[in-house]
Order: structure tokens, then C-alpha cells, then sequence
């Protein structure tokens, strides 16, 4: 006779196993392999959301240079990551730090030639940890935004 509590942990640990977003990007990677670079391109990868860290660590491991990286996540799962730059935004309200990521990550895209590649590794979160408001919105506007939704359920 199975005891409930370990079958309930074991189908949980799977689960947990399942969604890691580390490796579903290395599945991915393995599946649909990058094609080669064009000439002095390099791979421009940006990471941005809760899961942020792990799936760029897995990223920098299977991602030949030359490449830049950059990551946007909140800070419980800020972390240092050889290779890349962290930033830190705020979740779930965005804040200056948000908008500050935002702009790092505009322009890093901004120095992006056609030679290069552009890989952007997205989870949840990200709406409020990296922002720009568009034109004639303040980073206010997006904030209230954010709580009117939070509070609506």
C-alpha cells in the first residue's frame, strides 16, 4: 500500500522537475540548435523575470561567445552570474529600478547591428520588473496600473 504523503511529494518533485526553466531552455537548445553567426556577430541575450537567473546561467553554458548578457530579475532571486549583468526591479509595482532595467536593457538592444543575434528569455514577472512607459505615460501611470490590477483579483 503507497503512503499518501509520498506519493503526493513524489508527483510534486516532478512537477517542480518539469517546469524547471533551466531546463526547458536546455531542451529547447538541444532540440533547435542556434544557427552560426554572421560575420563579427555576436549573441545578444537578455533574461528577464522571476526565473531569470537559472535560464541565463543555462544560456552562458550552451551559447558559444561572442555574446552579451543581461539580467533583469527581482531581488530575492538577484544573484551574481559570470558573464552577465544583474539588475535588480521592482515586483509587483514597478519602481525606479524597473524603469532603470528598462533603460539598460533599450540600450544594450540599441547597440544590436544586423549582424547580431538577439535571444530574450522571458518568465512572469517581468511587466513590473522592467518598464518604459510609452510616450506621454510616467512611470506613475504604469505603477497605478499595476496596483488597479493587483487589487482587482
Amino acid at each position: 500500500m503507497h503512503n499518501l504523503r509520498e506519493t503526493a511529494l513524489a508527483l510534486f518533485n516532478a512537477a517542480v522537475k518539469r517546469a524547471d526553466p533551466a531546463r526547458a531552455l536546455r531542451d529547447q537548445l538541444l532540440r533547435s540548435p542556434l544557427p552560426p553567426l554572421a560575420n563579427d556577430g555576436r549573441t545578444i541575450i537578455i533574461a528577464l523575470g522571476k526565473a531569470a537567473s537559472p535560464m541565463m546561467r543555462q544560456a552562458l553554458e550552451m551559447i558559444p561567445e561572442p555574446r552579451q548578457a543581461l539580467v533583469v530579475t527581482n531581488p530575492e532571486n538577484l544573484c551574481d552570474i559570470p558573464g552577465a549583468t544583474t539588475l535588480a526591479g521592482a515586483h509587483p509595482v514597478p519602481d525606479e529600478t524597473s524603469a532603470s532595467a528598462g533603460r539598460a536593457v533599450i540600450d544594450l538592444l540599441e547597440t544590436a547591428t544586423e549582424n547580431d543575434r538577439v535571444i530574450a528569455l522571458i518568465s512572469g514577472g517581468g511587466s513590473a520588473l522592467m518598464v518604459a512607459p510609452a510616450t506621454g505615460l510616467t512611470l506613475s501611470d504604469k505603477a497605478a496600473v499595476n496596483t488597479a490590477l493587483l487589487a482587482s483579483g
